[in-house]
């Protein structure tokens, strides 16, 4: 039952009231006529209902925000097609639900749209949401309604959820990547697909000479063969995944909490990428607590780290300071690696004498303003 229903419920009791203390032509004809128009608007309805269509589309899958303390705009699309070439539709309404698993926000919204005669369109539902995540938006129940708003029809329910990555904006810094990267000449079978370098035994690219190349690049044969002097560019050899150790321990409650969650995932997302920037394969490892399993993704191009954080916001920060440590060391094959990053928003007391590594554990606090210093 809509307000409307209850208003024209109102209004035709009314009438009859006049219509039984003043029986007059005037009153009966106004009393039959309030009948008349529930019966033409549910009719109406009956007829708008097999013409007008609706579905939900996610056309922007992950967005970035402005600045790591507003809130994001998410959205999703709402398209609704009138077929019927004379009738507008002049009202309707879709009930949405969302949820962002990783901070906990989550609410419900309605959405008001109309659709012109013989048009599509499209409606953007936009979800305000303060901290990064997976937001997933569900449209559970699109209902249009009469021109007077007294009944209402169901023309879809139940969509299927459509997920929005919300990512922090990127942090500049430097992070020497020397230290991470191994550009010696050690055997490697597995070579940049983006970068030229100095490998021989792998071809990158094959171009004209130019000044300064050496005359040992020169590629003869086929030089011979074109006339031109070309030359072989070699490959870039790709170093072992570097380990990255992501702490889920997030301390705080109410703002400050959500705050550093967010500065841990900014912090995460700029390193990432500036690895991804350098040609460095990261290995994240991170423990589930849902799930209670460890997890590990590797991270080699930017839509990998993308998918690393859909799997990454499925796990929830936890209130245990020490939960990593002791379910990697726990786990079957949680044997200590050569040498990690540790990214964490804790204080990591005692994270470097833990057994996570072998050689070297470099632990950084993304909760400090200059956090990639540290490695520097």
């Amino acid at each position: 039952m809509t307000f409307g229903t209850i208003i024209y419920a109102l209004l035709c009791l009314f009438g009859a009231v006049i219509c039984i203390f003043y029986l007059e032509f005037g009153t009966v004809a106004i009393a039959g006529l309030l009948v008349c128009i529930p019966i033409f608007m549910f009719l109406f309805l009956i007829f708008m209902r097999s013409r007008v269509s609706a579905s939900v589309d996610s056309k922007n899958p992950m967005t970035e925000k402005d600045d790591i303390d507003k809130p994001a705009r998410a959205a999703i699309t709402l398209s609704v097609e009138n077929k019927n070439h004379f009738l507008p539709l002049t009202k309707g309404v879709a009930k949405v639900r969302y949820e962002n698993y990783f901070s906990g926000e989550k609410g419900k919204m309605k959405v008001r749209f109309s659709v012109d005669v013989g048009r599509k369109r499209d409606r953007r539902i936009v979800v305000p949401m303060e901290n990064c995540g997976n937001l997933a938006i569900k449209v559970d129940k699109v209902r249009i309604y009469d021109y007077l708003s007294i009944f209402a029809w169901t023309i879809g329910k139940d969509y299927p959820k459509q997920h929005v990555l919300i990512v922090p904006p990127t942090k500049e810094f430097y992070l020497g990547k020397d230290r991470w990267y191994n550009e010696t000449d050690e055997d490697s079978d597995r070579f940049s697909l983006y970068k030229k370098g100095d490998d021989p035994s792998e071809v990158f690219d094959i171009r004209e000479y130019a000044d300064g190349d050496k005359i040992q690049r020169i590629h003869w044969k086929l030089s011979s063969k074109t006339g031109t002097l070309m030359v072989k560019d070699g490959s870039l050899p790709l170093t072992k995944a570097l380990h990255i150790f992501i702490d889920l321990y997030v301390p705080g409650e109410g703002d400050e909490h959500h705050k550093n969650a967010n500065l841990l995932v900014q912090g995460i997302y700029s390193i990432s990428l500036y690895m991804i920037e350098h040609a460095i394969p990261q290995h994240f490892i991170w423990y589930n607590r849902e799930a209670d399993i460890v997890e590990e993704r590797l991270v080699e191009h930017e839509e990998e780290l993308l998918w690393m954080f859909q799997d990454l916001f499925r796990s929830r920060p936890t209130d245990n300071a020490g939960e990593l440590v002791e379910a990697y060391l726990a786990w079957d094959q949680g044997r200590p690696v050569e040498q990690a990053l540790y990214l964490t928003v804790g204080d990591g007391v005692g994270i470097e004498n833990s057994g996570l590594t072998r050689n070297r554990l470099e632990v950084m606090n993304l909760r400090g303003e200059n956090f990639g210093e540290a490695v520097g």
